[in-house]
């Protein structure tokens, strides 16, 4: 339902000066992508705050929120499209993260610097089948890249059996971990591990090898 969504922001993100190759493109899309989720998700902390009887602070001051500016009501606005894209539902994540990993995974196979943030999934799969991975154990990547081990490590370990509302708190918040350097993967990896269903990412921007192991 999101495919034509995204074709329309890579013809308008393509248009425009800064984005000349693949991983530009997918810079944008996916702070775009970032801020249209961020704004969704304080909504709703917004929302359960006000049945509470309390007031919830906004991260951003509203000028800064993808509804005042991603959707320009009755004005003419090309980067609205981003308007179009929902997290509502599992169902709704689900193909936004298929076509978020298709982007990745072009932006691999276009040669140049690309192919350092991917990682084919078969492999990764096959290396998680084989770690089987439990629920109460962490799983640290120090050169995550577009958190691929982690996006499949999730995807393995929620679909265990007998898994519990407890279990997947702990999946959410304190089993993922990872630390990457670049800026544009950075970003990329947290886009995605939230699109796979992780809302708040354990992802640190820094250079694992200017650490001491004995820190980590």
């Amino acid at each position: 339902m999101f495919e034509q969504a995204f074709k329309n922001i890579d013809d308008v993100l393509w248009k425009e000066a800064g984005c000349t190759t693949g991983p530009d493109c997918t810079e944008q899309t996916s702070w775009l992508l970032f801020l249209k989720y961020l704004n969704g998700l304080e909504q709703d902390k917004a929302d359960e705050a006000a049945l509470d009887g309390k007031k919830y602070t906004f991260i951003l001051d509203k000028p800064y929120r993808s509804e005042e500016w991603a959707a320009p009501k009755g004005k003419d606005g090309q980067i609205d499209h981003i308007d179009e894209l929902r997290f509502r539902s599992q169902t709704e994540k689900h193909e936004l993260s298929h076509l978020y990993e298709a982007k990745i995974r072009n932006m691999g196979n276009a040669g140049r610097n690309g192919g350092e943030y991917y990682t084919p999934r078969p492999l990764i799969r096959a290396i998680v089948q084989v770690v089987q991975p439990r629920i109460g154990e962490r799983i640290y990547d120090g050169a995550v890249g577009s958190a691929g081990f982690l996006c499949e490590s999730f995807d393995f370990m929620k679909s265990r059996p007998g898994l519990t509302t407890r279990g997947l708190d702990t999946l959410q918040t304190r089993t993922f971990y990872g630390k990457e350097k670049k800026s544009l993967a950075y970003v990329i990896a947290i886009m995605n591990m939230i699109l796979h269903g992780i809302e708040a990412p354990n992802i640190v921007h820094t250079n694992t090898l200017t650490e001491n192991l004995a820190d980590i």
